[in-house]
């Protein structure tokens, strides 16, 4: 968070200086489209044996896997336009922050395999998955221009470059048992617990990221419009912690290496925003 902030702080710095001529704010939110891996991944039924396909998000297959299954986002940003001698021109600095659910296919794949293993296995009570999320947070400069018709309608174009910051929420799975279980964790101890939580912590990554865009403005005011954010590839990091409470260990909690992927995961998104300019 302090680099961040950081970032953020030099960002409108660098932004004022070129103050010459009027500024502009602007703030906006919008709906948020993913494409690329992050989006990538169809979740197999539980009868196909979904955590074969599921578990690219385990640490197990962290190396291997490019899929994200992220759904539908939003995006809320705000940004500063100083104008050039150019007429219509400006240079502007901005951050986003975007934030991703899982799709719907993840979500009943993992929901349905969770009442199955409750059906099946006598020794397990219950079953609840934390899904991944994402997180990205690019900040970008670049040049917006602006074209009024008359007072009340006009249309904007934008282009901007900058570093994006991407992170991974974690991924759990939490069994209770109803009855005390020997489990054996990935260094060979055997410990008894009655509830077992097993998932894996992402490292965050810094990408090279950018974005265009093209709307309309409404009364000099209001803009509607179209972004695409490219926000480059990274490999992804993950820790695996196992956290155990029982009766002979109470809360224990197991943390094995960190595994960095083989295959890197890239991340756009597509969206439809609604701003006010001031």
């Amino acid at each position: 968070m302090k680099k961040f902030t950081l970032v953020a702080a030099l960002l409108l710095i660098s932004v004022f200086a070129f103050a010459q001529k009027p500024v502009r704010f602007g703030v906006y939110v919008g709906e948020a489209t993913p494409f690329g891996d992050m989006a990538s991944g169809i979740a197999k039924k539980t009868s196909d044996y979904p955590l074969g396909d599921l578990s690219k998000w385990a640490l197990s297959n962290v190396k291997e896997g490019t899929d994200g299954y992220a759904g539908l986002g939003f995006n809320v940003g705000f940004d500063v336009t100083v104008t050039l001698p150019v007429e219509g021109l400006g240079v502007f600095g901005g951050i986003d922050i975007f934030y991703n659910l899982n799709n719907s296919a993840l979500r009943d794949a993992l929901d349905e395999y969770a009442r199955n293993e409750v059906k099946v296995v006598d020794y397990v009570s219950e079953v609840n998955y934390v899904k991944p999320h994402f997180i990205n947070i690019p900040i970008l400069f670049g040049l917006n221009y602006l074209h009024n018709f008359n007072h009340i309608v006009g249309i904007w174009g934008e282009a901007g470059l900058g570093p994006n910051f991407r992170m991974i929420s974690r991924y759990e799975k939490k069994t209770d048992y109803n009855r005390a279980m020997d489990i054996m964790l990935p260094d060979g101890e055997i410990v008894t617990c009655i509830e077992k939580i097993e998932g894996a912590t992402y490292k965050s990554a810094v990408t090279l990221g950018f974005k265009i865009g093209a709307g309309v403005m409404l009364w000099n005011r209001m803009s509607i419009g179209i972004d695409y954010y490219n926000m480059g590839k990274a490999k992804i990091e993950a820790t695996g912690v196992y956290e155990l409470g029982g009766t002979d260990y109470a809360d224990k909690i197991y943390t094995s290496k960190t595994i960095k992927g083989d295959n890197a995961l890239s991340a756009s998104e597509l969206v439809v925003r609604v701003g006010y300019h001031f």
